[in-house]
């Protein structure tokens, strides 16, 4: 199971829930930190359990919303978009390739839904389009001057 945190529609990290609780919040001792003061310091936590995982919020100032419905807990399925603030975490709770196992079941034929062939599809578009950014980031970067001369034409 993994979450996706997104701003502004743009992807801006991605989490493996890989402990039985996730917390969500403003300050830094959360596991996923949003510094953003619509987010209560202590905003929710995503328990991960047998049977999937669900969001449960902490009592937070602005709330807690699944799919633009506030809660209070709620059972996650795959896909569930959660608002808090102005931020938006995609809940994946299928994964799309699993990579334990031996060697036998790595050559085995994977089926797959439509739907989530084309979830896949849609992931892996917006991961390039990160991977674009940041990599475009990454560079030098320009002077004042030198951009007005690009912005200038010279």
């Amino acid at each position: 199971m993994r979450l996706v945190l997104r701003f502004d529609g743009q992807d801006v990290q991605e989490f493996v829930l890989d402990k039985t609780d996730i917390t969500i919040g403003r300050i830094a001792n959360n596991d996923i930190t949003i510094d953003n003061l619509s987010v209560s310091s202590h905003h929710a936590t995503v328990h991960d359990m047998k049977d999937g995982a669900m969001i449960e919020d902490m009592n937070s100032t602005n709330g807690t919303f699944v799919n633009d419905i506030k809660v209070t807990r709620h059972t996650l399925k795959d896909g569930d978009i959660i608002a808090i603030g102005k931020h938006q975490i995609v809940f994946f709770g299928q994964s799309a390739f699993n990579t334990a196992g031996s060697d036998a079941q790595s050559e085995a034929t994977v089926m797959m839904s439509a739907d989530f062939q084309q979830q896949l599809q849609q992931e892996l578009s917006k991961s390039k389009a990160v991977t674009r950014t940041i990599t475009k980031k990454a560079g030098k970067k320009k002077g004042f001057f030198a951009r007005i001369k690009e912005w200038l034409g010279f």
